[in-house]
This record gives structure tokens, C-alpha cells and sequence, in this order.
């Protein structure tokens, strides 16, 4: 595993939503491996905090802050990224509501950013790998890609896409020389769960009997996939919480 690991040493890696959570603790991870990063996220001052956190663990870091949904931006962000060995697709934002207290509007919101957004960045730096003869793509889906929780269903349905998208870009792009990896895990104790405000779902979040897992072990899931020699790629990689 220790070889595994200093072979990641001078790779490069994109990791959109990178300024929080799991996209933070991805960028550290991956520096500390010595995996020179491209990072994204909407949030400029803690975008550049974890540029610089992880450029003194002797990585190069371009941190590009943008929204994912404005198409010249990805872009943009696809042409500096062009060069990446790894692509972690992990930006997405979470809203739960019972259905009949969700409005369209935010329907429409989780499928622009988890969904179609994800689509466009993906695509684009596909092609960039394509060209160069290979690379790999790790999907962070979640445990709601499997299952449709109370509350959850229109966030599931986003990883529900998300997990497809996962399974379509390897079937397609097995022959480029371009491994895939899902990585589901289940409740993640980030940032986006503080803007869960509806009373129901809170009561619902409080009684579960388990306790979300953290950043750092999807990010270990991810240095993980990237590790492993091109005949042990994983395909799907499921992180469960612990009993509470």
C-alpha cells in the first residue's frame, strides 16, 4: 500500500467543491500524498484558506473560485484543468423537505448544481483526459443513489443521476484508458447539513440511530481509489456510519 501511495507522488487532481467538507478534506488528503491540485469552489476566502493549507504540504495549487453552473466558468475551469491525472466530482448542495413543502424552485436548484452541472464539468474534463491517454474520475455520490430516504427524495434523485452518470462514463470510456469510481457514503457530518430547517426533518435527523461519519473518511475512501493499481480500480466504494 505504501508503494501505492508514493506512486500518487507528482499526479494532479481537480476536486470541485473543495472550499468545505468533503471537498477540503479531499484537497489535504491528496497534498499530503503529494498530488499537486486544480480546486474549485464558490467561496473565495476559504477556497484560497485551503489553497494554502495544502500548498504548505508542498503541492502547487491553482484555486479557481466559480460557480459550476455558469458555463463559460467551467470552461474556464476545464482548460486549467486539462493536464489532471484524477478528477474528484464531488460539488453538490442538499436541501431536505417533507415533498409537498419543497418548492420547485429548489427542486430545480439540486438538479442545476448535482445534476446538470455535474454533466458539464464531467464531460469537459473527459475529453481532456481522453486526449492525453487516460486518467481517472471518482464520482461522490451518496447512500441516497441507492435508497430514497423520508425527506430526501428529491436529493436522492440527484445522486440517483449522479450514480449513473458514474456507471455511463466507465462503460464509455473503459477503452480511453479512463477508470471510474462511485464513491457512496452515507450521512456526512458537513457544513450543508446546517441548512436543514424544516422542524420535521430535524426531529427525523435527531432520532436516527447513528451518527454521520466525517470528511476525513470519504477522503480516505478517495486517496483509497486513487491508489489502487489500474487491475484492482474499484468500481463502487459504499462508507457507512456507525451505530450511534
Amino acid at each position: 500500500m505504501l508503494d501505492n501511495l508514493n506512486a500518487m507522488r507528482g499526479k494532479r487532481a481537480l476536486i470541485t467543491g473543495a472550499s468545505a467538507g468533503i471537498g477540503r478534506a479531499c484537497a489535504t488528503s491528496l497534498a499530503r500524498c503529494g498530488v499537486h491540485l486544480v480546486l474549485t469552489g464558490r467561496k473565495v476566502a476559504a477556497l484560497e484558506d485551503v489553497a494554502q493549507t495544502c500548498r504548505t504540504l508542498g503541492v502547487e495549487v491553482v484555486a479557481l473560485a466559480g460557480d459550476l453552473n455558469d458555463k463559460p466558468f467551467v470552461r474556464k475551469l476545464a482548460q486549467a484543468a486539462h493536464d489532471v491525472d484524477v478528477f474528484v466530482n464531488n460539488a453538490g448542495i442538499l436541501n431536505y423537505a417533507p415533498v409537498l413543502d419543497m418548492p420547485v424552485e429548489e427542486c430545480e436548484q439540486m438538479f442545476a448544481t448535482n445534476v446538470i452541472a455535474c454533466y458539464d464539468i464531467s464531460r469537459e474534463v473527459a475529453q481532456h483526459m481522453v486526449a492525453r491517454g487516460g486518467g481517472q474520475m471518482i464520482f461522490i455520490t451518496s447512500g441516497s443513489a441507492r435508497n430514497v430516504g423520508m425527506h430526501a427524495m428529491v436529493y436522492a434523485a440527484t445522486k440517483h443521476a449522479v450514480s449513473a452518470f458514474a456507471k455511463g462514463f466507465r462503460l464509455e470510456l473503459k477503452s480511453a484508458n479512463i477508470r471510474v469510481t462511485e464513491l457512496a457514503p452515507g450521512m456526512v457530518d458537513t457544513d450543508m447539513r446546517k441548512g436543514i430547517t424544516h422542524p420535521e426533518v430535524l426531529k427525523a435527523l435527531a432520532a436516527r440511530p447513528f451518527k454521520p461519519i466525517s470528511p476525513q473518511d470519504v477522503a480516505d475512501g478517495v486517496v483509497y481509489a486513487v491508489s489502487c493499481k489500474p487491475g484492482n480500480s474499484p468500481d463502487l466504494i459504499e462508507l457507512r456510519p456507525p451505530r450511534a
